[in-house]
């Protein structure tokens, strides 16, 4: 069965880098929403959101590194580009029904406990579908993972405990998403960059092993 045509090197370099830094910013977020409803004292609010804005200025500043490498790649030919984002932008799309949905169904019910773990639950399940798109194995390990922590959590964890200030149900599964996240991104980065330095020179060619390849399937 015929998925989609070859997901080219250059192309597939700089969709890579633009998910990276959709991907900082959501971990960014999560991670600030944590540390606020924490309520910790002042010195050691600071302290993380330090450490939380230099971890993520880091990883920004080498996602933009690798979105720049990644346009002085030679110029290829792509002619599924249009595949790829239609199935993107669907994804993209009922993400964002659903994460909408759940929130107005859960204030709704008065359920404003589980919102953040269902939005984790949500966030981590658009990664399947875009393993599959992009043929990034490592999507399919960051999804099945944190969606696993999720739905173990509320299964096992009382709705009404509390880890510090912070409700756990929501806790576990936001700390786990930010670690997760963090240990995806290094990972891709790292692949990506070192991928971009050994073929920007090479002439162009179709590669079925490039990274973000789309195959063929029999």
């Amino acid at each position: 069965m015929t998925v989609m045509e070859v997901h080219l090197r250059r192309k597939a370099q700089i969709w890579r880098a633009g998910g990276m830094i959709w991907l900082i910013s959501v971990t960014f977020f999560f991670a600030l929403v944590d540390l606020y409803f924490a309520k910790l004292q002042m010195l050691q609010t600071i302290s993380i959101g330090m450490l939380i804005s230099i971890i993520t200025t880091v990883l920004f500043v080498f996602s933009m590194k690798s979105l720049q490498l990644s346009k002085k790649l030679p110029i290829e030919p792509f002619k599924n580009g249009g595949s790829i984002k239609k199935w993107f932008l669907i994804i993209l799309i009922i993400e964002i029904v659903a994460l909408n949905f759940a929130t107005v169904l859960l204030l709704k019910t008065n359920h404003f406990e589980y919102i953040v773990p269902v939005n984790i639950l949500i966030v981590s399940l658009h990664f399947i579908p875009l393993g599959r798109i992009f043929v990034m194995p490592i999507y399919y390990l960051l999804g099945i993972t944190v969606s696993a922590i999720v739905v173990l959590t509320l299964l096992l964890v009382p709705a009404t405990s509390h880890i510090g200030n912070l409700i756990s149900i929501a806790m576990i599964p936001s700390i786990s998403f930010i670690f997760f996240n963090w240990l995806v991104i290094i990972s891709i980065l790292r692949d990506s960059l070192k991928y971009i330095k050994e073929n920007k020179k090479e002439p162009t060619t179709l590669d079925p092993g490039a990274p973000l390849a789309l195959r063929d399937e029999n």
